[in-house]
């Protein structure tokens, strides 16, 4: 009896490996799905890498504009960053090139709904929601809310640079009076 309960454990045991095993190794004898997965894995990989590349284009800019590196660094570096983005466009488009024509049908689309609703883009000079001047002292004629064009926060007259994000923001021209 007892060499009998060993021969059960034994048989027990093996066909449980054998099913583990058959599931650890059936996904990868099936056809198809691994290579999807791994342009999937370039392709995020490729967009993240571009993300931090533009991070770093925005960051340089940034510390350029505030005095914390000269000139000529800035521009080597600069140029540097931005082949670096271009290649790294080029080979997402490679991978994707469905993809590149999505950002002119989604242009397409936004554009269409603006002319539609009667939206247009918000501008230095153009309030936008009935928003009324960040700052209360001045008078509402001398100056209108602006958006920070990377994050969409409201940017206080007078303001270089975003106070969420720190973009930099270009400081509107003087409206003509009416």
């Amino acid at each position: 009896m007892n060499d009998l309960s060993l021969w059960l454990t034994v048989l027990l045991a093996a066909l449980i490996s054998l099913f583990a095993i058959y599931f650890a190794v059936s996904p990868l004898l099936q056809p198809g799905r691994a290579s999807l997965v791994l342009d999937d894995d370039k392709l995020v990989g490729l967009l993240g890498r571009k993300d931090a590349i533009l991070q770093a284009i925005k960051d340089l800019e940034f510390d350029y504009r505030v005095g914390k590196i000269s000139e000529e660094d800035y521009q080597r570096l600069d140029q540097r960053l931005r082949r670096q983005a271009i290649g790294l466009m080029q080979q997402i488009e490679k991978l994707a090139p469905a993809s590149a024509s999505l950002d002119e049908q989604l242009e397409g689309i936004i554009a269409q709904f603006r002319q539609t609703s009667g939206l247009s883009v918000p501008s230095a000079s153009t309030p936008t929601n009935g928003d009324t001047p960040v700052s209360a002292s001045a008078p509402a004629e001398s100056h209108s809310t602006r958006f920070c064009t990377h994050c969409g926060k409201p940017v206080e007259a007078g303001h270089n640079f975003c106070a969420y994000c720190g973009t930099p923001v270009a400081q509107p021209d003087a409206a003509p009076s009416v």
